[in-house]
């Protein structure tokens, strides 16, 4: 069996899939309106991701990540559950109705993005990738010595470019990812990890734990996955034992530890929180029962569910999403601020020092009180649809949330193009995994800076890796992996 990756997905199998969700959801007492729509959003969310190219492209991971992590999944955990689809919400077919229009808006995105879509992206015809190898051990190379330099917690000046480049340095998550291509095209599919790709996975887990980042706890495994299934790669004995064991650690410790962690007041260096660390997982049972004396809510979360479901109550937006719903609905529309400062907010720090920087999911919280009044600094998440309702109503569905979209989904277009392309898409669709489900509409406008981050990673793999590759060839020896690619 190989890793999934998929470019479409057919049709007939979707509207199946979908159809006996609908048939369960009525046996388990959910309302049928709601079921119907449920059916309808599952239906668009294909016909979109097919159009849009699939995994492989931006706009197609951002409508595959949308769905699944916005609501597919949590219908899925209620079926398991034997619980109503509809349960638990304040507001569920107003809810679904903005859920299946924001999925409308994305497809009518997608339509002109199809339509104007080049033949070649600009990073194709002026950075196209000469050596993976080269990419591979150059991204490496630097990814330790920035990650090493950040750990440290310099002082940067704000709207430097030092700071602007530790903002956007994935170059250790890049050369995970080209490090699994390269060993899988260099083994003929034999394996998929070497020694040095889990050197790097655990400095990138690292990394993220000393943050309590619940994104980066399941980044390296999400990077393995994608570079996998771009690759073709089958899997073996040992792949189907390690990938469940990974994805168990991270549900049963991973998302205890950094809940609690990230409850604690803490360094602002990262070296500064090992201890804290270090404690947390030394009395791991005392950290998961703390996790579980703490209700959801108190976590900025709402039950979607009858009881804690662990990781899966932070894999929906369905139930926060419902809250801002209500909320418009009771106390109307927000207003378009969110989106015009999230277009402000492309301009670089340094040409506009003191431009606004958009929070306003702590808004958004204060007006559903799940904040205190003197906490100014929780960010609480919501996804594209509901924010765009929440600020507009029925305009900011149908008419603003289209418009934004289609321009993210055209600067994808124009700039990176898809995976097939150059490697670094890479980057946009591991970003959009995250952003996709829980990044509003306001902040998923930075996904347009992510796409401009992608292309100067082309810069890097055309002129700066390879030279930084030759530089350190004879270092790269005592890696293993390395040396043997060396010996080629």
């Amino acid at each position: 069996m190989r890793v999934p990756y998929p470019e479409r997905i057919p049709l007939a199998g979707a509207v199946t899939f979908a159809s006996a969700l609908l048939v369960i959801q009525l046996l388990q007492r959910t309302a049928p309106l709601f079921s119907v729509l449920c059916f309808v959003f599952i239906v668009l969310a294909t016909i979109a991701f097919n159009l849009a190219g699939g995994l492989y492209t931006p706009a197609g991971a951002f409508v595959f990540f949308n769905a699944v992590l916005t609501l597919i999944l949590g219908l899925l955990v209620k079926v398991v559950v034997n619980e109503p689809a509809d349960s638990n919400l304040v507001a569920p077919i107003r809810t679904m109705i903005v859920y299946a229009l924001g999925m409308a808006a994305l497809l009518a995105a997608v339509l002109v993005e199809r339509r104007f879509r080049p033949h070649r992206p600009l990073i194709a015809k002026i950075f196209p990738l000469v050596n993976l190898r080269s990419a591979y051990i150059g991204s490496a190379i630097l990814g330790i010595a920035f990650k090493a330099y950040w750990l440290t917690d310099p002082k940067l000046t704000p709207g430097s470019i030092i700071l602007a480049l530790r903002n956007t340095d994935n170059l250790l998550p890049f050369a995970l990812m080209l490090g699994v291509i390269y060993t899988v095209r260099s083994s003929n599919g034999e394996r998929s990890v070497t020694p040095a790709l889990l050197c790097f996975f655990v400095l990138i887990n690292f990394e993220y734990m000393l943050d309590f980042s619940k994104q980066g706890m399941f980044t390296p495994l999400l990077c393995w996955v994608i570079a996998a299934g771009v690759s073709r790669y089958r899997l073996k004995p040992i792949n189907l034992v390690v990938v469940p064991l990974l994805i168990f650690l991270g549900v049963y410790y991973g998302t205890p530890y950094v809940q609690v962690g990230k409850g604690i007041t803490r360094p602002r260096s990262p070296l500064a929180s090992i201890g804290l660390s270090i404690d947390l997982l030394e009395h791991m049972d005392q950290t998961r029962a703390q996790f579980n004396s703490v209700s959801n809510t108190d976590y900025g979360i709402t039950n979607y569910y009858n009881k804690p479901q662990g990781l899966f109550d932070r894999l929906q937006m369905i139930s926060m999403d419902d809250l801002l719903v209500a909320e418009t609905d009771r106390d109307g529309i927000f207003g378009f601020e969110p989106v015009k400062e999230g277009w402000e907010n492309l301009i670089p720090h340094m040409f506009w020092p003191n431009k606004p920087l958009p929070f306003f999911g702590n808004v958004y919280a204060h007006q559903l009180g799940l904040l205190s009044d003197e906490d100014n600094s929780t960010g609480v998440s919501f996804g594209p649809s509901a924010d765009s309702y929440h600020e507009g109503g029925w305009l900011g569905v149908l008419v603003v949330m289209p418009l934004c979209f289609t321009a993210i989904f055209l600067t994808f277009s124009f700039l990176i193009g898809s995976v097939r392309d150059h490697p670094a898409v890479l980057l946009l669709v591991v970003t959009v995994a995250h952003t996709a489900p829980e990044g509003s509409l306001y902040g998923n406008i930075t996904l347009i800076l992510i796409t401009f981050v992608a292309l100067g990673t082309g810069f890097f793999c055309r002129y700066i890796l390879p030279v930084v590759a030759s530089a350190f060839r004879p270092a790269s020896l005592f890696i293993p992996a390395i040396a043997a690619s060396a010996a080629d």
